[in-house]
């Protein structure tokens, strides 16, 4: 096992061994790229530009399902550094250049962000499809309410949103999967993948079996766009996962930030090929 993967290649994803993939359906796939990228607390500008270069890569690599983990526009621990005046403020800048993005790779683009309305401000995961239109969101409803995220307000209900050539995709940030009725009332809804943004270390109150347990119970897999690098936690040991029939089928933790690339077959639900590339840090 290297220190920059694990890459399980005969673990079982939907009851068939990913060495049996039939050329059907590896002709069907569609990549996701998982950004597991540094973000670095109150660096907007900086944070911006990781995500982009990012995204640019994957999309080099034909992906089309980008994700970012959560908080990817201003790192975990921002408010204590710049605050949250900034949030509303540059919110239609930060739209546009999203959507701008998602239209030049040709992409969907899922951004980890703070997010502001006329009255609150929530952690969110904003859709942005290949033509650049904002096509959904979903507001982190586990949201803690002390310490770094006492910014933000809970969201209140579970989302599901088709994605182009990927399927139906239930949306989650971080400590939502933690809740099993959130992971059921979102499975009630179809769908066809479970995805989540994270910036969840290991350690204590550290992931302990969601993922997998999510994976168990909804028949569906799990991915999990997590983070690396030092901000209000230490997060050089965090894992980006996919979970599989109760199990961990690939992981990637490294101090350097890096791009998760996987196969999604949408018409058998199954997760095949696992690849880690490095990216600069900004």
């Amino acid at each position: 096992m290297t220190p920059i993967r694990r890459n399980l290649l005969q673990v079982l994803a939907g009851g068939v061994a990913l060495s049996a993939v039939t050329d059907a359906i590896a002709a069907s796939t569609r990549t996701i790229a998982l950004l597991h990228l540094a973000p670095r607390p109150g660096e907007i500008a900086a944070n911006r530009h990781s995500i982009e270069q990012g995204a640019r890569q994957a999309a080099a690599r034909d992906a089309r399902l980008v994700v970012t983990p959560e908080l990817a526009v201003s790192g975990y621990g921002f408010r204590d550094l710049i605050g949250t005046g900034w949030i509303a403020e540059g919110q239609a800048d930060l739209f546009a250049w999203a959507g701008a993005l998602a239209r030049d790779i040709g992409a969907t683009l899922v951004l980890g962000t703070p997010e502001a309305t006329s009255d609150a401000l929530f952690n969110s995961m904003i859709v942005f499809a290949p033509d650049g239109r904002l096509t959904g969101r979903h507001r982190k409803i586990n949201a803690l309410r002390v310490g770094s995220e006492s910014w933000s307000t809970p969201g209140d209900r579970p989302t599901v949103i088709a994605v182009d050539g990927i399927g139906r995709v239930g949306f989650f940030v971080c400590a939502d999967m933690y809740s099993p009725r959130l992971v059921d009332e979102t499975a009630a809804q179809g769908i066809d993948l479970l995805l989540s943004s994270a910036a969840w270390a290991p350690g204590l109150h550290g992931p302990s079996g969601e993922w997998e347990r999510a994976s168990s119970t909804t028949g569906r897999p799990v991915l999990v766009c997590n983070r690396t690098g030092c901000d209000a936690l230490d997060f050089d040991a965090a894992c980006s996962v996919a979970a599989v029939s109760g199990a961990i089928a690939f992981s990637h933790a490294f101090p350097q930030p890096g791009l998760a690339l996987v196969d999604w077959a949408p018409d058998a639900r199954r997760l095949a090929n696992w690849r880690v590339e490095t990216v600069p840090r900004a």
